[in-house]
């Protein structure tokens, strides 16, 4: 299960606040365009360890209630982080982005220009270190081929920017500005959104179990591509996939199947229908296959098995079989990136979910060492951010420290779920019960096969050894 069963509220987004970000520029050697990017440290909460513009949130300081605010919100932020003072006047307004639904920190935020002499230097050591670890100046090309190569890591909203930058030389910087608005408003309508290059995403509203509101489409591939958990039963939702897809067509590139990391209705509901509109087949685990139903006329299922690799000309994807929270369960990974799509093996929001109808608890730890073993240097979830390897440590971490706990709670002698759930799961009060009761009882399920617990009718007891 990770679509939301009966009786349980759908998650809220994370409600934006209000941001300002500078894109600092000068003329390089070369005559091209240099910008500003900041490495955030490790530690933050918002884009940690990425190449990033400088910005922030709006405070009080910045007046709120007088004209002008996000541009005083601006220099101010630079200042801080940078040590730049640059008049809030001299910014040119660079269009508007909102930070996608899959964050746990959003922003609404407004871009702006600005030029500054080619003398002009950075402290070697950032005025902000809590905030930023480096500074630089450094050409648009330059930083698109460093993370183009995996050099580095900029966010998703970076790369139309360098590109537009990289590519111009001669406009003036107010022309430029007007460029990048027009950008960002196509962004916003139509996303090409890439935390790997060649590696689109698109989130899409589904109902799928809080926190999460939304599941991550990916677009994988090189000159042929697939679509991956088109999860939404929103029509409007499926058209905004389809005109993601014709963008990347636009670009020469086709699909060539839908792929589904498993048959959930948050990951497999739209499937049929963009795989009869695409005019490819469905392809996924016969597992997944048989729990879907018939697709519509026109639309051919494709089986896939445990190892089967996709040409996708340019890139190659291998589809590895990863049961536990669903019985055909598969992720796709992308060695030549070394990355995967992991589907619900991992969750940039929560915690995933195995319930005992569906999946098994024993299947799904084994699955997160194979996945643990591939050494991915980032996991794209069907949930959340792009996560890296030791998020699967975390989540292994995780459910050894669930099943400990659940084992504290039983005794010899026999005890009601109910009362195992209450004392193993105190810390998530605000979990609902329905969800903590099926997430105990697959790991009990898994330790009455080991031969630790022992079920008699709704109760649960350590099981007896001789």
């Amino acid at each position: 299960m990770s679509e939301r069963p009966s009786g349980i509220p759908p998650g809220d987004p994370v409600t934006p606040k209000l941001a300002a970000v500078g894109i600092i520029i000068r003329r390089g050697d070369d005559g091209g365009w240099q910008v500003v990017l900041g490495l955030r440290t490790r530690r933050s909460r918002f884009l940690p360890g990425a190449w990033a513009f400088i910005g922030g949130a709006v405070d009080e300081s910045d007046e709120p209630a007088r004209r002008g605010t996000l541009k005083r919100c601006v220099s101010r932020e630079v200042q801080e982080e940078i040590g730049l003072t640059i008049d809030a006047e001299s910014w040119r307004d660079a269009g508007r982005r909102v930070t996608p639904p899959i964050y746990p920190v959003r922003y609404d935020t407004r871009f702006f220009l600005v030029e500054v002499p080619n003398d002009i230097e950075l402290s070697a050591e950032p005025p902000a270190p809590e905030e930023l670890e480096e500074l630089r100046f450094v050409g648009a090309g330059r930083a698109l081929v460093e993370w183009e190569t995996g050099e580095s890591e900029i966010p998703p909203v970076l790369p139309p920017i360098l590109r537009l930058l990289a590519d111009t030389r001669r406009r003036s910087v107010q022309r430029l500005a007007s460029k990048l608005a027009e950008i960002h408003e196509l962004e916003e309508k139509v996303p090409r959104i890439e935390f790997v290059p060649g590696l689109w995403m698109v989130p899409v509203a589904s109902d799928t179990l809080p926190p999460a509101t939304h599941t991550n489409v990916w677009l994988v591939g090189g000159k042929r591509f697939l679509v991956i958990d088109p999860g939404s039963s929103h029509p409007e939702e499926i058209d905004k996939v389809l005109a993601v897809v014709a963008r990347r067509e636009e670009e020469g590139h086709r699909p060539q199947a839908v792929f589904l990391t498993h048959h959930h209705a948050d990951h497999a509901s739209g499937a049929a229908e963009v795989a009869k509109r695409l005019g490819v087949p469905l392809s996924a685990h016969a597992e997944t296959l048989s729990r879907i139903g018939s697709p519509p006329k026109g639309v051919k299922t494709e089986p896939i098995e445990d190892g089967h690799v996709f040409d996708l000309a340019g890139i190659s994807a291998q589809a590895l079989w990863t049961p536990g929270h669903a019985a055909g369960h598969m992720i796709l990974y992308v060695p030549e990136k070394e990355v995967a799509v992991v589907g619900d093996m991992l969750s940039g929001q929560s915690t995933i979910l195995i319930d005992p109808e569906d999946g098994d608890m024993g299947q799904y730890m084994r699955s997160l060492r194979r996945l643990q073993d591939l050494r991915c240097r980032l996991l794209l979830p069907g949930h959340g951010i792009a996560l890296r390897a030791r998020d699967i440590d975390h989540a292994i971490e995780h459910r050894w420290g669930r099943e400990a706990g659940l084992l504290a709670a039983i005794d010899a002698s026999p005890r009601a779920i109910e009362e195992i759930v209450e004392q193993a799961y105190v810390d998530v009060p605000k979990v609902p019960a329905l969800l903590k009761r099926r997430q105990a009882l697959a790991h009990l399920i898994d330790l009455e096969r080991k031969g630790v617990v022992r079920r008699e009718g709704e109760s649960w007891a350590t099981a007896a050894h001789d």
